[in-house]
């Protein structure tokens, strides 16, 4: 998520199984088919209405997920990071690609083709019982980001997408660090609300005394329960 700038890492309910999981399971999978592969920062790993493309498994660096409006504007509409895996819808559903992926630093990662997933997939037929899980928890986050973006006021919105920065389980004790995957303005797009916007509601935080602001890109989480609650996550 969280929002979109972020990565998801909700669990279902019934299943108790994470988007980061599920992830997991399917790099476990998958590895006698993996390829390193290196992708410098701005590459393109493929653009919107592409066929052809790659399943990727971060290992470190960033990818962004965009689409071009009629205007030329991009819009961030996720951010996938270490641990993630993406790319494989095509794959599923034989459609085309539905928005641009960029690496947005360098990003090393284990990718695979269509033709070598279609082998592993008959291989292990598990295989793709595990990437749709991962494609339904994926839809199952995407509700509950629009379900984010349609509550009044923005704070909890902006506190939601801090929370899912901080580092996942064991969480390092107080103050953390935590750093914008990219600029402040595609941050405050991918959760849809303006730079002004997220620069009162962070300027908010502060004053709560909840984070501190290092830089424009750059806080110090100060009381990570306090974020908890500003986010309402204990309530979901």
């Amino acid at each position: 998520m969280p929002p979109s700038s972020v990565r998801p890492d909700a669990s279902d309910s019934q299943t108790g199984t994470s988007i980061a999981g599920l992830a997991e399971q399917s790099r476990s999978l998958l590895a006698p088919w993996f390829k390193e592969r290196l992708f410098h920062a701005g590459t393109l790993l493929w653009r919107e209405g592409e066929t052809t493309g790659l399943l990727v498994a971060i290992r470190s660096g960033r990818v962004k997920i965009y689409r071009l409006l009629p205007t030329g504007r991009a819009v961030t509409l996720f951010i996938f990071g270490p641990d993630d895996v993406f790319g494989f819808l095509p794959f599923l559903d034989g459609g085309a690609y539905p928005a641009y992926a960029q690496a947005v630093d360098d990003v090393a990662a284990e990718v695979m083709s269509r033709a070598d997933l279609l082998e592993a997939i008959r291989a292990r037929p598990d295989v793709g019982l595990t990437l749709f899980s991962l494609l339904g928890r994926r839809l199952r986050d995407a509700f509950d980001r629009i379900e984010n973006l349609s509550t009044p006021g923005v704070v909890p919105r902006v506190a939601a997408a801090l929370h899912a920065l901080l580092p996942q389980p064991p969480v390092p004790p107080p103050p953390i660090v935590v750093e914008f995957p990219v600029s402040a303005a595609e941050f405050a797009a991918a959760i849809g609300i303006s730079p002004e916007t997220l620069s009162r509601s962070v300027s908010r935080l502060v004053a709560d005394g909840v984070v501190h602001r290092i830089s424009p890109r750059r806080l110090q989480v100060l009381d990570p329960a306090a974020l908890e609650r500003a986010a309402h996550l204990s309530e979901r």
